[in-house]
């Protein structure tokens, strides 16, 4: 009965272990994809109040996946960009 606990705990252990070292390798892509998502639903969200800000004045940017893509990616430099496209075309 005891060298079945002892192996159960050796299993779990290794585990463990393993799970560990798979997020310790796979932690900075995630943290880069959780920023990539961060940056989208705040960029977005700048857009929807920027739109609900100058929408009287005929100056509005859709919300698609480019948009989403060109925000995520360049961040504020990326809605200025939007906007000055929106503004001149």
């Amino acid at each position: 009965m005891l060298e079945n606990v002892d192996s159960q705990v050796i299993i779990w252990g290794a585990i463990v272990v393993l799970v560990l070292l798979g997020i310790a390798v796979t932690s900075s892509k995630m943290r880069r994809g959780l920023a990539f998502a961060g940056r989208a639903v705040l960029g977005v969200a700048a857009v929807v109040a920027i739109n609900f800000v100058f929408g009287g004045m005929g100056l509005l940017v859709g919300i698609n996946a480019l948009t989403i893509a060109v925000v995520a990616v360049l961040g504020i430099p990326g809605i200025i960009m939007l906007y000055g496209l929106g503004f001149f075309m």
